[in-house]
């Protein structure tokens, strides 16, 4: 059926052209690639995108040269798929043309030329994912924001903290998944308040990298996640406070908390209640055990 595909490609129907683009695509049997350079100048935008696609398939000079002519094409459809298509492309060429496209128009294209530029080694694409982290599309800040967070670098630390109250929480999410690998205590009480986050994907981040970067002073707040409506919050926080410290249950810090898990224990949500009750019968039956130990080592009884 290859051969039918082929002659389907200068069918009069659009339909039909972009169809056997795709059926040529799936059986690995693509034709000539200047038939596919030239079904990029087909006057549907389906088509192109279609032949963008196929051209990805072929890492050849001719189809990568294609592709980065596709950046310019009228429909943002042609451009956001050809910039996806040069993600995994290792040539200079592409570079400038994916700058461009970090800055067009349709926040689409900009988020998929940020994904294509990748980890690109180049102080030019730091500087402009960077200056993504600022952009209007919540979806291209988070493009922005992920392809950072993989790098880890300190020196992006401010951005990251000014990332912790944007409003989409995957944005928030990254921001604190980039500062738990960073792991400087200083941001500890950053990410302290993001344990009482509206999203619960976030507050698990936050009890996740508070136990990455073991700061004390995240103890309390810790033991009060342990009475998180979300089970996964609780686990998590409950394993940030054994790396914390294993004998948190005996600090000063978890005692603290014990009048606000108190006042849990009246809340409506009868999940939260009963998980603030086993928090106390945890830290009450240690504080029982420090003052049977401390008794016994004294030499005093009790009556």
């Amino acid at each position: 059926m290859v051969w039918l595909d082929s002659i389907r490609l200068r069918s009069s129907s659009p339909q039909r052209r972009r169809k056997a683009i795709e059926s040529l695509t799936a059986a690995g049997k693509l034709p000539d690639v200047k038939l596919l350079i030239a079904s990029l100048g087909d006057p549907d935008p389906q088509v192109r995108c279609a032949a963008a696609k196929a051209l990805g398939t072929i890492n050849e000079g001719l189809s990568v040269a294609a592709r980065v002519a596709a950046l310019t094409d009228v429909s943002s459809e042609v451009r956001a798929t050809a910039a996806t298509t040069l993600k995994e492309v290792q040539d200079p060429r592409r570079i400038q043309p994916l700058l461009k496209s970090a800055r067009d128009a349709e926040p689409t294209v900009r988020r998929a030329a940020i994904a294509a530029l990748g980890q690109e080694p180049s102080p030019l694409v730091t500087a402009t994912l960077l200056n993504s982290l600022g952009d209007p599309d919540a979806r291209v800040r988070l493009a922005a924001a992920q392809v950072l967070e993989q790098q880890a670098d300190p020196a992006h630390l401010t951005h990251f903290l000014t990332l912790l109250t944007d409003e989409h929480f995957e944005v928030r999410l990254t921001a604190i998944q980039f500062l738990g690998r960073v792991s400087d205590p200083a941001v500890a009480q950053a990410l302290v308040a993001h344990l009482a986050d509206s999203d619960s994907d976030v507050r698990r981040a936050a009890a996740q990298a508070l136990g990455e970067i073991r700061s004390p002073l995240a103890l309390e707040p810790l033991v009060l996640s342990l009475a998180d409506e979300e089970p996964a919050v609780r686990h998590t926080a409950a394993a940030a406070l054994e790396r914390i410290d294993p004998r948190w249950v005996r600090t000063e810090a978890a005692q603290r908390a014990i009048p606000r898990l108190e006042a849990l224990r009246e809340d409506p949500q009868r999940w939260i209640a009963d998980a603030a009750e086993t928090v106390l019968e945890k830290l009450r039956a240690a504080k029982d055990k420090d003052t049977e130990v401390w008794n016994r080592e004294s030499g005093i009884r009790t009556l």
